[in-house]
């Protein structure tokens, strides 16, 4: 893949979310003593992918933490990382520290689960798909660090999610299981910014 200077510009915010979003998430008893609630370094994560895709959705799209409702109200989907959807939602819960939004089925576009880290994809993952997959069109993958030494095991990941039926995956970084070593994958999250651009 071929970056351009407007990919280079993602490149960087890259380099920024993942500053913004380590230190939370290397807070755990296997990396070091742990400091932050797992549903606190998730929403850190979460949150922090919100607000990169609201700098990039087109006009009409917006991305929020929620769930998927019907027509008449009724709760459809578990609770949602991130869901991309048109227009206006049904219902907002708002205040100084949180947003979470109820948008209609017919409106929502994407659901992403963000996660900490993927080292395999678990019985809880296909759960999530199967209990979400008649909520929205499309569901996808993204993990702050992949435990992947080699990006050949990163597309094994990749295959993998889509057997169990996510549609796309990504990651902020690599790491070798073995010596906790971090690579940088520009060109993936790069994909992930252009087909956020050209949602419709």
């Amino acid at each position: 893949m071929t970056l351009t200077r407007a990919d280079a510009v993602i490149a960087q915010e890259l380099d920024e979310l993942i500053a913004k979003c380590t230190p939370h998430a290397l807070s755990t008893p296997s990396l070091g003593t742990p400091t932050f609630h797992d549903f606190v370094k998730g929403l850190v994560l979460s949150t922090s992918i919100i607000e990169l895709i609201d700098r990039h959705i087109p006009n009409g799209y917006r991305a929020d933490w929620g769930q998927v409702i019907d027509q008449t109200g009724n709760i459809l989907s578990r609770e949602c990382d991130i869901i991309i959807y048109r227009g206006k939602p049904d219902k907002v819960i708002e205040n100084r520290c949180m947003r979470y939004v109820l948008a209609h089925k017919q409106h929502a576009k994407i659901v992403i689960q963000a996660r900490s880290a993927i080292e395999s994809v678990t019985g809880d993952d296909r759960i999530y798909f199967r209990d979400m997959r008649r909520s929205v069109p499309q569901l996808w993958y993204i993990a702050e660090c992949c435990w992947a030494r080699s990006k050949a095991r990163a597309e094994s990941l990749r295959r993998d999610l889509w057997k169990a039926g996510y549609r796309r995956f990504f990651y902020l970084y690599r790491k070798d299981p073995d010596t906790a070593d971090r690579d940088i994958d520009y060109d993936q999250f790069v994909r992930f910014v252009r087909l956020i651009k050209k949602i419709k």
